[in-house]
């Protein structure tokens, strides 16, 4: 996601009024906003008010907390640029988890107030006559969604209570083609967090659970992550896997990549060192079955007593990919990672008991 903020004193310009003539931030924030404002966007932030503020808190996380309660009950436009101040808060070290709970309250009333206006077929003058918090949801809205944008992308809980809310992931696919920041928004959403899969090794009678966090919903990518994951704990040679590429490593994990890095990944191609298949029986015994395919959901890999289940081989089909097409980095901030645990010999035995 190419947009980033980074809003700060010495980007803002710095006259201010005499100390007597300025309001607080709270106060600004609660006063009603007109049209020519709302259609100026960030020249907002050149505001005395908000220089002031900028001068004066004393750190990211300051800010935020003092940002908290204007907007929650300001001037819908107003207190939707603030909760871009947040996000750009978080961008300077401040706390995600912090922002997340100022910005997400904000983005789903903004996009409900969003879908109504949809409705409208007046001209924007008009209806800001009649309903002007729709107009002033309307022109904050990109800002805001760039905001939980950062916030999500650095917080898996923030990720999976707005997940938990059915009307908001109703929201951005509904109005996804007309506000850009929400296919980022819903890809992010749509991310495998808190998930575990089963591999199983039948001919080694080895078995390993692997936690996700941040992976996209494509195969390709879990792939990528668990097979350097496995490398690394099992040792160099597992099943006559080849060494993992660091170079398409990094990229999955998305981990401190530099800006070089990531034009230098379009022309990577990753592929598979092991084989992960269906899980199947022969001759009464586990045994892998069909290749599965890179390209499937997480949501496709079979179930197996209650988890997520793949059996793994030596590689036997040479399955590549481009790991920019397959999952582009959604943001600079978001990391991919899976956690490994081997399975006991106990666990492996009643595992493959229940498959066999």
């Amino acid at each position: 996601m190419g947009a980033r903020m980074r809003l700060w004193p010495n980007e803002l310009c710095s006259c201010r009024p005499p100390y007597h003539d300025r309001m607080s931030v709270a106060e600004f924030v609660s006063q009603a906003s007109d049209l020519h404002e709302c259609r100026a966007g960030t020249e907002l932030f050149a505001r005395p008010e908000i220089q002031e503020f900028f001068q004066r808190v004393t750190g990211p996380d300051a800010a935020i907390a003092e940002l908290a309660a204007p907007v929650e009950s300001g001037d819908v436009f107003r207190a939707g640029m603030a909760a871009f101040l947040c996000g750009a808060m978080v961008e300077r070290g401040g706390s995600a988890a912090g922002a997340a709970e100022v910005v997400l309250p904000v983005m789903k009333s903004e996009l409900l107030r969003a879908r109504e206006l949809m409705a409208e077929t007046a001209a924007e003058d008009e209806v800001f006559e009649r309903a002007p918090d729709l107009v002033r949801a309307h022109h904050t809205l990109p800002f805001v969604l760039l905001a939980a944008m950062t916030t999500l992308s650095r917080d898996e809980q923030a990720r999976k209570r707005v997940r938990a809310d059915s009307e908001v992931v109703e929201l951005v696919a509904e109005l996804e083609g007309r506000y850009e920041t929400l296919y980022y928004v819903r890809e992010v959403l749509s991310l495998l967090d808190g998930r575990e899969i089963l591999l199983a090794d039948p001919r080694n009678r080895r078995a390993f659970l692997l936690g996700l966090t941040g992976v996209r919903n494509v195969m390709y990518h879990f792939f990528a992550l668990a097979q350097d994951a496995l490398l690394q704990h099992a040792g160099p040679g597992y099943l006559a896997a080849e060494p993992t590429d660091p170079a398409a490593v990094r990229y999955a994990t998305n981990d401190g990549l530099t800006e070089e890095e990531r034009q230098a990944a379009r022309n990577l191609i990753d592929h598979q060192r092991f084989g992960f298949h269906y899980p199947g029986v022969k001759d009464g015994a586990p045994a892998p079955a069909l290749f599965f395919p890179g390209s499937a959901a997480f949501s496709e890999v079979p179930v197996i007593g209650g988890v997520p289940t793949l059996f793994l081989d030596e590689r036997s089909v040479n399955a590549q990919w481009s790991p920019t097409n397959m999952y582009p980095v959604l943001h600079e901030a978001l990391k991919a990672q899976v956690t490994l645990r081997e399975l006991s010999p106990s666990e492996v035995e009643a595992r493959f008991a229940a498959l066999g």
